[in-house]
C-alpha cells in the first residue's frame, strides 16, 4: 500500500480509503491512485486484513467424490458466486462414511478460520457429525435446504422421470438407485416410486447401486424379463450406462424390449447407443443459490428470494412408447 502511494503521489491512508470504497476522493486523485494500483499490480493482502479484522474471506467447502459430475457442477457454481462476492473457497475431499476424516476436516477449517463452510457430502454420516460437533461459524449442511421449503432438485428430476415413462404408457417399472446413505438417492427413490403409483403403475423390482456404472452393469446382469418390466428409471447416467452395457450384451434391444432413463444429462450421455433420455438438474444453480444463503449469514443480512433451480428432461432414443 505504502509503495502504491509512493508512485501515486499520496498518503497511504488516501490508498486504504479508496481500496475500502470511500467515495469522497477527488477525480484526479482517485485516478493516480487506481493507475499505481494498475501499474504495480497490487492487491490487498487478506492474510494481514484477517490479522486486523478477524474477519475472514474463506469459505471452507466438505465435498464426497468432488470428481463425480453432481458434486462437481455444484461446487463450481458456488465457487463462482463466492468469487462474485469476494470470497474464496476451500476445498476439501472427504470420504462421505469416514466420520474420523469429516472430523478433521473441520478441524483444519477451524484452524484456517473460515468464515462459513458448506456441505457437499450428502451423506448420513456428514449430518451425525455436524449434530454433535458445536461450531462459530454459519454452515449449510445440504445445499437443498436452502430453497426453503418445496421440492428438491432430485425430487423435480424423479417426478420428470416418471412422468415421461408414464405418458409413453409404461406401468411396469423398475427402479436402480444409488446408495441409502445418501440423501440425494433417497429422494428420488420416494419421489419416483410414490408418482409411478399415483400415476397407475407398479413399480415391479428395485437394484441398489452405488453410483458407477460398474454397480450399473451388475443390475443389468439380473434384470429379468419374465417379470415383464417396459421401463427403467436409473438415478443417474453413470449406472445407465452401465445397465444398457450388460442389457445389449444379455441380447435385450433398448428401447424395443426395455425404455431406460437416467439422471444427470453428463456429457457421454447424447453419443451412447442408442442416446440416452435423461434428467438435467441445475446443480451450478444450486451452488449459487447455497453459496447466497451462507453470505447471508456470513454477513448478517437477510436471505434473498431463491428461485427453484428445477431441471429440465432430455428426451433421447433410449426411451419409446410401451408395446
Amino acid at each position: 500500500m505504502h509503495d502504491v502511494a509512493r508512485l501515486a503521489g499520496v498518503s497511504a491512508q488516501t490508498v486504504s480509503r479508496l481500496i475500502k470504497g470511500f467515495e469522497g476522493i477527488r477525480p484526479g486523485t482517485r485516478e493516480r491512485v487506481e493507475a499505481a494500483i494498475a501499474e504495480l499490480d497490487y492487491r490487498p493482502n487478506q492474510a494481514a486484513r484477517l490479522l486486523r479484522t478477524r474477519k475472514s474471506k474463506r469459505i471452507g467447502a466438505l465435498a464426497h467424490e468432488m470428481f463425480e459430475f453432481g458434486p462437481a457442477r455444484l461446487l463450481r457454481g458456488a465457487a463462482n458466486e463466492a468469487r462474485r462476492s469476494g470470497y474464496s473457497v476451500n476445498i476439501v475431499g472427504v470420504d462421505g462414511d469416514d466420520e474420523l476424516a469429516i472430523e478433521e476436516a473441520f478441524r483444519s477449517f477451524e484452524e484456517e478460520q473460515v468464515a462459513g463452510i458448506i456441505a457437499v457430502t450428502l451423506t448420513d454420516s456428514m449430518r451425525r457429525v455436524v449434530e454433535r460437533r458445536p461450531l462459530d461459524v454459519p454452515i449449510i449442511v445440504d445445499p437443498a435446504e436452502t430453497l426453503g421449503g418445496g421440492q428438491t432438485i432430485s425430487q423435480t428430476g424423479a417426478a420428470m422421470a416418471a412422468d415421461h415413462l408414464l405418458q409413453l404408457g409404461h406401468r411396469r417399472i423398475g427402479y436402480l438407485g444409488g446408495p441409502d446413505g445418501w440423501l440425494p438417492s433417497r429422494e428420488r427413490r420416494s419421489q419416483f416410486l410414490a408418482d409411478v403409483r399415483a400415476g397407475g403403475g407398479q413399480i415391479v423390482a428395485e437394484w441398489s447401486g452405488d453410483w458407477t456404472p460398474a454397480s450399473g452393469d451388475r443390475a443389468g446382469g439380473v434384470f429379468d424379463p419374465s417379470a415383464n418390466i417396459t421401463a427403467v428409471f436409473v438415478a443417474n447416467d453413470a449406472m445407465a450406462i452401465g445397465f444398457i452395457h450388460r442389457l445389449f450384451a444379455r441380447g435385450f434391444d433398448v428401447p424395443g424390449d426395455v425404455s431406460v432413463i437416467g439422471f444427470d444429462d453428463i456429457a457421454e450421455a447424447a453419443y451412447m447407443n442408442p442416446p440416452l433420455t435423461t434428467v438435467r438438474p441445475d446443480f451450478e444453480a444450486e451452488g449459487r443459490i447455497a453459496i447466497g444463503a451462507l453470505l447471508a449469514e456470513i454477513e448478517h443480512h437477510p436471505r434473498g428470494d431463491f428461485a427453484h433451480p428445477g431441471g429440465e428432461l432430455i428426451v433421447r432414443s433410449s426411451t419409446a412408447s410401451v408395446r
